[in-house]
């Protein structure tokens, strides 16, 4: 469960900032930051040389995202990046639908 949440805030926090901040300011990149580092704690529950590929590819799209919300202000339009937030939003889902831990007997 405590996994799940390294995937959600993140993507929620910058949705919230995507949609409710105009102009970004250096506050609001520090908040990014954190969200970011926090989204890269969600590798920590696979062991170092066995992560999949669909978790590799959840994590790629969020770099993606993240580069793309750098330069929201000056070249995209918040729309573009609310498109990446979904689409990383499903990877992400699908990642964990399809390692989820089994419970134990």
């Amino acid at each position: 469960m405590k996994s799940v949440l390294f995937y959600h805030v993140p993507l929620a926090v910058f949705a919230l900032v995507n949609n409710l901040v105009d102009r970004l300011y250096w506050p609001w990149f520090v908040t990014l930051l954190l969200a970011f580092l926090m989204f890269q704690l969600a590798r920590l529950r696979y062991p170092k040389d066995g992560v999949p590929p669909i978790a590799k590819a959840s994590q790629a799209f969020f770099y993606i995202l993240t580069v793309a919300f750098i330069f929201r202000d000056q070249y995209l339009d918040p729309f573009i990046i609310n498109l990446l937030l979904g689409v990383t939003l499903g990877i992400v889902i699908v990642e964990l639908m399809k390692h989820r831990k089994k419970p134990s007997a």
